[in-house]
């Protein structure tokens, strides 16, 4: 069940929940950032001595090449939102925070390189998908006028073999993904040791 203290303003409607983001490269069959996979639903919650919470998607999509996100099977931004509902926990009595996003981008660019003999018997990367997150957390208390925020940055590139096949490229993004949201939940929990004060 939802909280009721939580209000989310987003362009997308978004399915919470975690999907698989498992790519198979090649004959060798290893999921991708096997060693570091983020599992969102394993992390603790951060209480906020606030009672409500806000989240606010403020990044729109090119919907134009090289941009891609509109094309995944879940936004940057739809993930930054699940993260939000899944980690930001309000329990104060008063004072608001507000979670804006403002990059959610996915981009997918050509690798250059200069091909030689030898190429022929590789499976060369080819593409390279970047995923960049940016989001603000705002906090407001009126009756002590207290007020601080925290900026979130994180970012994550992945590359793509020349065979890959259209499902095992949307298992990459999606496997890019997930590394981007454990950075961004990394950077968040350390930056958010110096609002002490808003923090349970």
């Amino acid at each position: 069940m939802r909280n009721k203290n939580i209000k989310v303003t987003s362009r997308r409607s978004f399915n919470i929940g975690i999907l698989s983001y498992f790519a198979f490269l090649g004959i060798n069959a290893k999921p991708v950032f096997a060693d570091n996979f983020f599992r969102l639903m394993d992390m603790e919650p951060i209480k906020l001595t606030v009672k409500s919470l806000q989240i606010q998607d403020l990044y729109a999509m090119p919907l134009v090449d090289p941009y891609v996100e509109h094309r995944m099977r879940k936004s940057p931004s739809d993930a930054l939102i699940g993260w939000a509902h899944t980690i930001l926990r309000p329990i104060g009595t008063e004072g608001t925070a507000i979670f804006k996003i403002f990059d959610a981008s996915a981009i997918v660019s050509n690798i250059n390189s200069d091909f030689t003999f030898l190429d022929l018997f590789k499976n060369k990367q080819s593409t390279k998908i970047t995923i960049r997150l940016s989001g603000r957390l705002e906090f407001f208390r009126q009756n002590n006028k207290e007020t601080g925020y925290l900026d979130i940055v994180a970012a994550s590139s992945k590359t793509a073999p020349e065979s890959a096949s259209i499902m095992q490229l949307e298992e990459i993004w999606d496997s890019s993904l997930n590394n981007v949201i454990g950075k961004f939940d990394k950077e968040f929990r350390e930056q958010i040791k110096v609002l002490p004060q808003f923090v349970n």
